[in-house]
C-alpha cells in the first residue's frame, strides 16, 4: 500500500481531490506557499526517511532538481544524477534499460562511468545477478573519429573486472538486441543480442531510442532519475497516465530493494 504526501497548496490540493472519486484513499498533505518551498520539503521528508521515492507534479523540473543537488539540505548520493528507462517491447523476450535519455546532454567519460554505476544499483535492487551493459555505437570496431566508439572501449576496459555487471562496446544496436544478428556477425563478446541495458552515448540518442520502443514497437516505459539517495520520477508533460503509473512501481521497487540490500550488507 502506499501512502502518498501531496505538498502544495492545501487548498488548491483539496480541491482537486474533490473533484475525483478514490474510494478509502489514504494519504497527507503538506502545505506550501510557493514550489520552491514544495520542492524543499520533498526533499526534506526524503532524507528523513518518510518517503521511499519523489514524484514531481505540477512544478518546473529546475525548481525540483535545485533542491535535490543543493549541497547543504539536498539528496545528492553520486556526482552524476542520470535517467534510467526500463522497457517492455513485445518484439524483445525481456525488459530492456535505456541510459542516459533524460539528463546528461553529451556525457565525457567520467559521466559515462558514473551513468553505469547508477544503472547498474538499479538493476542490482531489481534482482539482476549481473547485468548486461551494451555501450552503443554504430559499428563493433573503435573508430578514432568516432568518440562514441572510443569511449566505449575505454568503458569496456574499466568495468571489465566488475564482479556485478557486464559491459561490452563498442557494439552496434542489431548485435545488442539479436541473437541472430550477432550470430551473422560473428560477434565474439559476451553479449550475444541479450543486453539488459543499452548505454546511449548522449541525451539525443538515448532519447530517441526509448522513445522509438514506445512509440513505434508498441513499447511500456517506466523511468526514474538516480543517483539520489531515492529514486526521482520526472515523466514529461505527454507521458502517458500508464507510463506514470509504471514509473512509480518502478521506483517503489527500486527503493524496497536498495532497502533490502541495504539490510543485508
Amino acid at each position: 500500500m502506499v501512502i502518498p504526501y501531496l505538498i502544495g497548496d492545501e487548498e488548491a490540493i483539496k480541491k482537486h481531490l474533490s473533484e475525483i472519486t478514490i474510494k478509502n484513499a489514504s494519504y497527507i498533505i503538506v502545505h506550501a506557499e510557493t514550489d520552491t518551498e514544495a520542492a524543499f520539503k520533498g526533499i526534506q521528508l526524503a532524507k528523513e526517511g518518510q518517503v521511499e521515492f519523489i514524484m514531481k507534479g505540477d512544478l518546473q523540473t529546475g525548481t525540483l532538481l535545485k533542491e535535490v543537488v543543493n549541497h547543504e539540505t539536498g539528496i545528492r548520493k553520486q556526482k552524476v544524477l542520470s535517467h534510467l528507462a526500463l522497457i517492455e517491447v513485445p518484439a524483445y523476450p525481456k525488459l530492456i534499460g535505456v541510459t542516459d535519455g533524460g539528463m546528461v546532454l553529451t556525457p565525457d567519460i567520467e559521466q559515462k562511468k558514473a551513468i553505469i554505476k547508477n544503472a547498474s544499483e538499479v538493476m542490482q535492487a531489481l534482482g539482476y545477478q549481473k547485468a548486461k551493459f551494451a555501450v552503443l555505437s554504430a559499428a563493433e570496431v573503435v573508430q578514432p573519429k568516432l568518440p562514441a566508439s572510443v569511449d566505449a572501449a575505454e568503458l569496456t576496459k574499466e568495468f571489465s573486472h566488475a564482479p556485478d555487471m557486464i559491459v561490452e562496446g563498442p557494439i552496434s544496436l542489431d548485435i545488442a538486441l539479436s541473437p541472430e544478428a550477432a550470430g551473422e556477425k560473428r560477434y565474439q563478446g559476451k553479449i550475444q543480442g541479450d543486453t539488459d541495458v543499452l548505454v546511449a552515448p548522449d541525451i539525443v540518442s538515448g532519447n530517441a531510442l526509448s522513445k522509438s520502443m514506445t512509440l513505434l514497437a508498441g513499447g511500456k516505459m517506466a523511468g526514474i532519475i538516480v543517483g539520489a539517495e531515492v529514486p526521482i520520477i520526472l515523466t514529461s508533460r505527454s507521458s502517458s497516465a500508464a507510463e506514470k503509473r509504471n514509473s512509480l512501481l518502478l521506483a517503489l521497487k527500486v527503493s524496497q530493494g536498495a532497502n533490502k540490500k541495504g539490510v543485508s550488507e
